[in-house]
């Protein structure tokens, strides 16, 4: 047992970051290192040229001699890496061989297949690297030979570990990224770790600190640094520290981002920004302990609204953990995974790019990580990319087949589309892929297939679907019934409707699925009160309903909102809390049965007061525009309702945030289809001015028109018989790329004279055509016009106007 002297010793004399004075009294050191090497290294960037990348080839050892010889000089003893970080030089290490000649281990390989087949191609595959090939590698990129002992040795601890072997492109990235680590040694990570553990713990526990043993003092050149971190990081701290010795920088960096993590975690993210810009950097594992840290207890407060100059927090965690810097041997996989869930879609593209170029080691949850954030980025080619790591990969505990994998196919699949197969016809896009990588569709995976298959609109292909999941056993769950009565209702096939609800009634499962009665309940008010027949009753029409509704749910949330007649007596029913849909299924038939203004304005008061006061299970119809659009269609054929119906949607504009029993309820705001409804509220009633108000307000809040807009437009200038008005709204409708549909015929029928209409519009093609010559004039013949000079859309609406009165006066003249 050595004693603390000459562990000091020994220390120094491996080239320690800093001296200790005490490792008794305290785990940090407080003082820094007397003696200074000449050789100072200065900042710069880690990207690596090409002319290192040529040289790489001559530095490493490759040979069968060399490596002998190596083992040779060690005695047959082999370094190993302890739990601490450390080594124990003395350990031999047995390994025993099997008939192909590899090692047999039954430890777990983490390393996809993929990456070793990379690993083994083109180039030989080294196993470990020496000292004089890292010595080399270090000095040409301007750091100090005599880091090389550190590196290789940590280095070679890894690859033994990991039983990998790298090419040499690979290795030499590993070198030099182990040489740009400010703690090379196990020395400097323990004593970040026993701090960080100390810290986090306490955070998480909301405790005091308790071993404060381990938790670094800020010397005085120290507390200079923070006050510039503090006061000016990008300015007068990055020149600071740019012009620290790398010696220094290690003694000072975990002291910093501890006492900052601590006590001023506003300024945290700044000071990561300029310490990890450095070629000398904190290594990645602390790097993403500080993340972890932040990401972990402060994301949701303030973290993800977190803005310095052009940096957001996404900008950080691409520069801060950039995929450049991950360990290439062994690297914590949470830092990977931390990274792709919070990185922009070109970043996380990039890192996984980078991966596959450097064999990365990475395993497989966090390809799967992969596979999700491109699953949710909407790019297919690359979450089936990641997902060739687990199919190539020998790792028993996680398969093809396991439930991750197939959890993860199910979320793709959701994505998929027919796509034209050449001579194959027409064919999915992903589900071949997956099936040749060795998935075997279960049951959740076809239903997924079998809602695509819907979508598509070829009921015969879901048809055929259907039939492969019953001859293969696959038993029907709620899922696949609520696909199956989606469809129906959708196509109007109220006979098969009733045949799947005599199916889901045999079961007790599915009879009391929430879904499915939601479902159901949602198919007979599409069946008899959205397409009511003419000759119907709409009293019995709403009492069905609600008779159907008392059956599933509590009637009690309905009588808060006083839909419920008082003469109405229901019979025994179910007690089960009603869902959205099913509360916005009887809001609207309730209005479709009977609509009298006084009613509308009612409910609607006493929906508002239900929200404001967070109602558990009618706030949540805040949250959409469904409901707040079935009171505007209950209000916009009677003019009494035009004023309630501006009201609705300010109320909408200006509602904020709020909460329902500890859940956060965000308010909707009004929605295309919301402003289209007003809209067509004051077209149908003949208010011209109160359209030229929405209009405005469409533009203040940057609405853009889609079709149905354009439509409820010309519908209110063809009725008024507004030929110019009619003619330039179809003009600017064709300029947004949206066509002349069944809907606007119809419009256009209640012109008097439609001849009129043509001829207005030759006028703004004249118009049109008068402008775009005016821009092509030389520039000495422009000069020449006495006017002032208007801008190309100044002058577009002006000569518009003048063809739109030119057109009028010819209009009244005909009359």
């Amino acid at each position: 047992m050595l004693s603390c002297a000459q562990r000091l010793a020994r220390s120094r004399a491996q080239g320690l970051l800093w001296t200790q004075p005490s490792v008794c009294s305290n785990y940090w050191p407080r003082s820094l290192q007397t003696s200074r090497k000449a050789d100072k290294v200065y900042a710069s960037t880690t990207t690596l040229s090409n002319q290192d990348l040529n040289v790489e080839n001559q530095q490493f050892v490759t040979d069968r001699s060399q490596s002998n010889s190596y083992h040779t000089r060690r005695k047959g003893t082999v370094p190993t890496e302890g739990r601490d970080g450390g080594t124990n030089n003395g350990r031999e290490v047995k390994t025993t061989k099997t008939n192909s000649g590899k090692r047999a281990s039954g430890q777990r390989n983490s390393t996809s297949s993929t990456q070793r087949g990379t690993e083994n191609s083109g180039d030989a595959a080294i196993r470990f690297i020496s000292n004089t090939s890292a010595r080399k590698t270090i000095h040409a990129q301007g750091a100090s030979p005599k880091l090389a002992h550190s590196v290789t040795r940590r280095l070679n601890a890894e690859l033994r570990a990991r039983k990998r072997r790298l090419n040499k492109r690979s290795l030499y990235l590993a070198t030099v990224i182990g040489s740009n680590s400010l703690y090379s040694r196990g020395f400097g990570l323990r004593q970040w770790r026993a701090a960080f553990k100390e810290i986090y713990t306490a955070k998480r526990y909301e405790r005091e600190i308790q071993n404060t043993r381990v938790i670094p003092a800020l010397g005085d050149s120290g507390k200079e640094l923070l006050e510039k971190a503090r006061s000016d990081c990008f300015g007068s701290f990055r020149e600071a520290w740019q012009a620290l010795h790398r010696t220094d920088k290690a003694l000072h960096w975990q002291r910093l981002a501890i006492w900052l993590m601590q006590n001023d975690l506003k300024s945290f993210p700044e000071f990561l920004i300029v310490t990890t810009k450095c070629k000398e950097k904190p290594n990645f594992t602390i790097v993403f302990d500080c993340f972890r840290y932040l990401d972990n207890h402060y994301y949701a407060d303030w973290l993800k609204d977190w803005r310095s100059g052009d940096y957001t927090y996404q900008s950080l965690i691409e520069e801060c953990l950039d995929p450049r810097d991950w360990p290439i041997v062994s690297v914590n996989q949470k830092g990977p995974r931390l990274y792709i869930r919070r990185a922009g879609h070109e970043a996380v593209a990039s890192a996984l790019r980078i991966v596959k170029e450097r064999c990365t080691q990475i395993n497989p949850e966090t390809a799967l990580c992969f596979m999700w954030r491109f699953t949710e980025l909407g790019d297919v080619d690359r979450a089936l990319e990641a997902l060739k790591f687990i199919a190539h990969n020998k790792d028993d505990g996680l398969d093809m087949n396991s439930d991750e994998v197939m959890r993860h196919c199910c979320k793709l699949l959701t994505l998929d589309t027919v796509q034209d197969d050449g001579a194959n016809g027409r064919n999915f896009r992903i589900l071949p892929q997956l099936l040749k990588m060795g998935v075997r569709p279960d049951r959740d995976m076809m239903n997924v297939v079998l809602s695509n298959a819907y979508k598509t609109g070829d009921p015969q292909l879901g048809t055929d679907i259907l039939e492969f999941m019953k001859n293969h056993d696959h038993t029907f769950d709620s899922y696949t019934y609520n696909t199956l009565l989606g469809d129906a209702v959708s196509r109007g096939e109220r006979a098969r409707v009733d045949s799947l609800i005599h199916e889901i009634a045999k079961e007790e499962d599915l009879r009391t699925n929430p879904y499915l009665t939601s479902k159901i309940f949602h198919s007979h008010y599409i069946f008899t009160t959205k397409h009511m027949d003419e000759e119907a009753d709409p009293s019995s029409v709403f009492y069905a309903m609600l008779d159907m509704y008392n059956q599933l749910h509590d009637i009690t949330p309905l009588k808060e909102l006083l839909i419920i007649p008082p003469h109405y007596t229901p019979g025994e029913g179910s007690k089960l809390p009603p869902s959205p849909i099913a509360l916005y299924i009887m809001i609207a038939t309730y209005f479709r049965c009977q609509n009298r203004f006084s009613n509308v304005q009612r409910i609607y008061t006493q929906f508002r007061h239900l929200v404001a006061q967070g109602h558990p299970l009618i706030a949540p119809l805040a949250t959409t525009d469904h409901t707040y659009n079935e009171f505007l269609i209950a209000l916009r054929d009677n003019p009494r309702g035009l004023r309630l119906c501006v009201r609705l949607v300010e109320d909408m504009l200006h509602s904020s945030t709020s909460k329902s029993k500890g859940t956060t309820i965000d308010h909707v705001k009004p929605s295309m289809r919301t402003w289209t409804i007003l809209l067509s509220a004051f077209t149908f009633n003949r208010q011209p001015r109160a359209v030229q108000k929405i209009k405005e307000m469409m533009a203040k809040h940057n609405v853009k028109y889609n079709a149905v807009t354009w439509n409820v437009i010309i519908n209110g200038y063809a009725n008024a018989q507004n030929i110019p008005q009619t003619a330039a709204s179809i003009k600017a409708m064709e300029q947004q790329g949206f066509a002349i549909d069944p809907y606007t015929m119809r419009s256009l029928r209640y012109l008097r004279d439609p001849e009129r209409l043509w001829v207005a519009m030759d006028e703004l093609d004249e118009a049109a055509t008068a402008q775009e010559s005016q821009s092509t004039l030389p520039v000495n013949e422009a000069e020449t016009n006495s006017e002032p000079v208007l801008s190309s859309e100044e002058q577009r609406e002006k000569e518009l106007d003048e063809g739109l009165g030119k057109l009028g006066n010819k209009m009244k003249s005909k009359l």
